[in-house]
């Protein structure tokens, strides 16, 4: 079997990796150059953990990850609002967790992959034929190639999701927020894992990557879905976070290299079936979970090792309506808590931000972390079926 994966992130490189334990082809093409990886932070969760042990990846990422430690919440003229600990959420998931900066991530899953499948960068589907037996891909250079099956493993705005099952805005659920994130040097130490600050409507910060730079995130609430070009995104983060102390100030006048920064609408994708006929979609192209859930690389981690595990099984029809079964009832809860959680993490009033001052803390406490994760945190899926 010879399978095409669009797309070169987590999703579709875990796929790569997890196809190649089964003996299957896979060939990987993805548009950005090789190396041009966004400058922000991802997590590591258990579903994420347990697919990277299968694949012998644990201790490089624990190699690159983050320094885990407090995270500061204050108001936006930088007076402390509250305050809990990274160390204490580890441990309640028993050491499954950690942050790593997407580009180390991305290094470590493209070395084991590399001379064992073809990666073609800067490389795009422009047509995809399904004709029942094979599926013929046409790309940007012009070139065709034959394949058994096509995985969209192309983020939010699915290249393949366009072609094979219509327009992005069909499947576009906006929560009503806009996020933007990007990598900065530190003029001088966080002293935290995470500082960040929040008004109404707002939510802005750095994590502390370790090596004497930050990666930032920043959200608030705006309806609207249309892209930005880079000069009005910059106009944007001025109108909302400017005039917001240190160490936002110097986030906002920092180079912003918008090739790898993160500027978009935060918006769930929602696919009443993740494939047609030989082509399916994976990872942010099916669900896209937005950061404010935390899981959705180790869900699309999750996703593609069951994928890979049912293609190895049985034939790809019967394949893909398993893969969607067993991943479908964990991304609806997943898609559920981060439309929970955005309420929260952007807050709407006053005393919605103060109330979130008073009750976090006491729930990422030590005495209660175990309950709030259980009700937050993504549910262990089952990665193998007894005939694996």
């Amino acid at each position: 079997m010879r399978i095409l994966i669009v797309g070169g992130g987590p999703a579709g490189l875990t796929f790569a990796a997890c196809l190649l334990r089964h003996g299957i082809e896979p060939v990987v093409v993805e548009k950005a150059p090789r190396g041009s990886t966004g400058g922000y932070s991802i997590g590591l969760h258990i579903n994420g953990w347990r697919v990277a042990e299968r694949l012998g990846l644990v201790e490089a990422f624990r190699a690159k990850a983050m320094p885990l430690g407090p995270a500061h919440h204050l108001d936006r003229r930088g007076r402390k609002l509250f305050s809990y600990d990274y160390r204490v959420l580890a441990k309640a998931a028993e050491g499954r967790l950690l942050a790593i900066m997407r580009s180390d991530f991305q290094d470590i899953l493209t070395a084991a992959v590399t001379d064992k499948c073809p990666i073609h960068y800067e490389t795009t589907v422009a047509a995809l034929d399904d004709d029942g037996a094979g599926v013929t891909a046409t790309f940007s250079d012009g070139s065709t190639d034959r394949f058994d099956l096509v995985v969209g493993a192309d983020g939010y705005r699915s290249t393949v999701r366009a072609l094979a099952f219509g327009p992005h805005e069909d499947f576009l659920r906006p929560l009503g927020y806009r996020a933007s994130a990007w990598r900065v040097p530190l003029s001088r130490p966080l002293g935290a894992s995470f500082v960040g600050m929040m008004d109404v409507n707002h939510q802005g910060g750095l994590y502390d990557v370790g090596d004497g730079t930050a990666a930032t995130l920043f959200c608030w609430r705006d309806a609207r879905t249309d892209r930005l070009d880079p000069e009005a995104r910059r106009a944007v983060l001025q109108a909302k976070f400017g005039g917001w102390p240190e160490p936002i100030a110097s986030a906002l006048t920092s180079a912003i290299d918008w090739d790898r920064a993160f500027f978009d609408t935060v918006s769930q994708i929602e696919v009443p079936k993740w494939s047609k006929g030989r082509i399916a979609l994976l990872g942010d192209a099916a669900w896209c979970l937005t950061f404010l859930a935390g899981q959705g690389t180790s869900t699309a981690m999750a996703g593609a090792y069951i994928l890979a595990a049912e293609l190895a099984r049985k034939g790809h029809a019967e394949a893909l309506d398993s893969y969607e079964a067993r991943m479908r009832p964990l991304v609806t809860k997943m898609q559920a808590v981060s439309r929970k959680i955005g309420g929260h993490y952007v807050p709407q009033s006053t005393f919605g931000m103060r109330m979130q001052s008073w009750i976090l803390p006491i729930m990422l406490s030590r005495p209660l972390i175990k309950f709030t994760s259980s009700r937050l945190a993504a549910p262990a899926v089952e990665l193998e079926k007894s005939d694996d």
